[in-house]
């Protein structure tokens, strides 16, 4: 595969820029942990939030250069109602993120077309300029897994006849945990810090509760989703 990869990068002159892999990976909207405190001794110790399983789908990539390419976020529902649209929103989506939805929040078919449309054509083009070289002619590497819709003949097709400066390769299969960068690198930190992101927001919630002499009875423990995507009072 990395022969492959430096072949075609030394033939049709693509620079470490334009070499992107690209993977999906879910992101818990209320991360959990198996450790809490609780009385010494008690039968049963309930955790918050251990059976919350509502999730996003996070399209993360990078370059054979070092860059991440901008992210891509795939939330569950049948509307752009369930997309967030508050100021760090409009900030992630002014340095190139695209928000979007599906039904069960995994990526498909039509998230995997509006990526390459949104997010990857836009990277190849903006890289072509900052490296003076051609948009209309410049190609570029992308890198994938051999997930179903990935090789499926309708994406290929598609990708042929719209976006044929973009050279699809495949990781070879059951080799992603030791190829695909996006999955063996990128993965972990990006949950890592949602993580400490959350536990930020978590930690306000409850400072904010100490100071008004909220009664833990009068706690809400179903947080809604709005919630849940990091909107902090105060």
């Amino acid at each position: 595969m990395a022969f492959r990869v430096a072949a075609l990068c030394k033939t049709e002159g693509i620079p470490p820029e334009l070499v992107c892999n690209l993977d999906q990976t879910a992101v818990h909207l209320r991360p959990s942990t198996e450790q809490t405190y609780e009385v010494k001794g008690v039968k049963e110790v309930k955790c918050l939030g251990k059976d919350d399983k509502r999730q996003i789908t996070a399209v993360v990539s990078s370059t054979a250069s070092g860059e991440l390419v901008p992210l891509q976020l795939v939330f569950q529902g049948k509307t752009e109602a369930v997309v967030p649209k508050d100021e760090d929103v409009k900030r992630a989506v002014a340095v190139g993120c695209h928000l979007t939805m599906s039904e069960n929040h995994w990526s498909n078919f039509v998230t995997m077309k509006s990526f390459v449309e949104k997010v990857l054509d836009l990277w190849r083009v903006k890289k072509c300029e900052e490296l003076g070289l051609a948009p209309d002619s410049q190609k570029m590497v992308w890198l994938i897994d051999c997930w179903k819709v990935h090789i499926s003949a309708g994406f290929r097709e598609w990708m042929l006849d719209l976006f044929p400066l973009i050279k699809t390769m495949f990781v070879p299969v059951n080799c992603t945990n030791k190829l695909q960068v996006a999955n063996v690198v990128l993965q972990r930190p990006l949950k890592h810090r949602f993580r400490q992101q959350f536990n930020i927001w978590q930690a306000q919630q409850v400072a904010l509760q100490v100071l008004g002499k909220v009664e833990p009875k009068d706690i809400k423990l179903d947080l809604g989703v709005k919630e849940l995507q990091g909107k902090v009072v105060g």
